[in-house]
């Protein structure tokens, strides 16, 4: 199976990445400045660093060349980036996706991206440190639900930079729990959601507690529902 992961640059997309080598993928790690990101991936035959931008469908069509699936871990750096890379981004990803064949596209977006949590303390400041940065994300995943491509959206809380497998995920529908998770189990999560049949048409919310056992990533959809 060969996956292309966008924004690979990025700490999240870098975790999938490595993930994904770990369980024998071919993967792309799709950046725009591919010589930047040379001394950054892991070593490996399965690995190419490919050139694409979530702005430019044509150069993103050329990166996704041959994959089966593709996880989009991009998010925008200034200030009025959003609606061109976590919207319109998300968009041009999944049409070219589709025009090249692959078959799923998983989606990290965010915590509190649904209007319903508009008042929430969070997800303001959020919206103001990248202006409309969470209504833009919550536009990208529409757009991605409305491609016709198979999909999942995960929904991660806030990110933390510890390794993976050590505490319990909690998955939840609705935009109604709140907490944080590894990035490390996101990209766990993203990569099950490449295998499971539970994970297609689904938007989920992804936290973890210190209470619990570890569980598979893969046991987290057994119980959720798809979109309507």
């Amino acid at each position: 199976m060969t996956t292309a992961v966008v924004g690979a640059g990025g700490a999240t997309g870098l975790e999938c990445v490595k993930k994904l080598l770990s369980e024998g993928h071919t993967v792309k790690a799709v950046v725009r400045t591919p010589v930047k990101y040379e001394k950054e991936f892991p070593v490996s035959d399965n690995l190419q660093i490919v050139k694409g931008d979530v702005t430019d469908v044509a150069s993103l069509e050329a990166a996704f060349e041959g994959v089966d699936n593709v996880i989009f871990t991009a998010s925008g750096s200034g200030y009025w980036s959003a609606p061109t890379v976590d919207f319109q981004g998300v968009g041009k990803t999944a049409h070219a996706a589709s025009k090249v064949g692959a078959k799923q596209v998983v989606l990290v977006s965010a915590l509190k991206v649904t209007a319903k949590n508009r008042w929430d303390p969070i997800r303001i400041i959020l919206n103001n440190i990248r202006w409309g940065l969470m209504d833009n994300k919550f536009k990208g995943e529409e757009l991605l639900r409305h491609n016709g491509i198979s999909y999942t959206v995960v929904r991660p809380g806030g990110l933390k930079n510890m390794p993976g497998g050590q505490e319990h995920i909690i998955a939840g529908q609705g935009d109604t729990i709140s907490g944080s998770v590894s990035r490390a189990d996101v990209a766990a999560v993203c990569v099950a959601a490449l295998q499971s049949e539970a994970a297609q048409r689904v938007t989920l919310e992804l936290i973890s507690k210190p209470e619990g056992p570890p569980n598979p990533p893969e046991s987290i959809f057994e119980n959720l529902k798809p979109d309507a």
